[in-house]
């Protein structure tokens, strides 16, 4: 029997919906009928949108940022001014064209999520399958592209020049930061990553991987819990 195309366009919007306002049934949904392909394009919208209104706050950061980085390394430091300059442009441009790196981006994080979700599935002895987490990363994505659209409307309303440093655009949106003001910058940067958005998108994950592959719960919350802690550990790890 042929899948009407309506009745599947329907299920996949409804299953996007709910992900955001009732996500004990997208993912009771998406158990017994994975869609991902419509919520995959709209992450996608999303983050490539958020990334284009952001960019002239991050490219004014990063001159900040770099010009601190070179202040503090002898090896920049020893660089002529007009490499480092050229350095500086060239990143700029980058960030210009940053909207079209979430092609990729995007679906490589689903990829790894999915495929994080599948192992905390077997270890919690459930029985999901990657087609359903797949599905499951790619409708949770979501959350991650509406935080772009949301960090990238701030950053216009403020001005790229009220952005110092690359911290300062990611400090944006409310965060753990706020309760360590005064914290170095690796600290204040795990802290940073820390969001209503990224706690939302964890517990989103963990949940998925109760309803869908019906894993134990001890599991799920781990699963959850990592794909929040480790983005932030390896952004601080990175942070200069």
């Amino acid at each position: 029997m042929v899948a009407d195309p309506e009745v599947s366009q329907a299920n996949a919007v409804n299953t996007m919906v709910d992900t955001i306002i009732a996500p004990a049934d997208a993912f009771g949904a998406i158990r017994a009928v994975p869609t991902w392909g419509l919520a995959l394009v709209v992450a996608i919208v999303l983050s490539a949108l958020g990334t284009y209104l952001s960019a002239p706050a991050m490219a004014h950061g990063f001159a900040g940022t770099f010009a601190h980085m070179a202040a503090s390394d002898p090896k920049l430091a020893a660089l002529d001014p007009d490499k480092l300059q050229s350095i500086i442009a060239m990143q700029q441009k980058f960030f210009s064209f940053g909207w079209i790196v979430t092609i990729f981006v995007v679906p490589f994080f689903a990829l790894i999520s999915a495929l994080v979700m599948l192992v905390f599935d077997k270890v919690g002895r459930g029985d999901g399958s990657f087609g359903k987490y797949w599905a499951a990363a790619c409708n949770i994505a979501i959350v991650s592209g509406i935080a772009a659209v949301i960090l990238g409307i701030i950053t216009m309303a403020r001005g790229a020049n009220s952005f110092p440093t690359m911290l300062a655009v990611q400090s944006s949106l409310p965060s753990a930061a706020l309760l360590a003001p005064g914290a170095g910058i690796k600290l204040m940067t795990f802290l940073a990553t820390i969001t209503p958005f990224s706690l939302w998108s964890a517990a989103l994950v963990a949940l998925a991987v109760m309803r869908i592959g019906r894993a134990r719960p001890f599991a799920a919350w781990v699963c959850g819990a990592l794909m929040l802690i480790v983005p932030a550990l390896l952004a601080a790890v990175n942070a200069k």
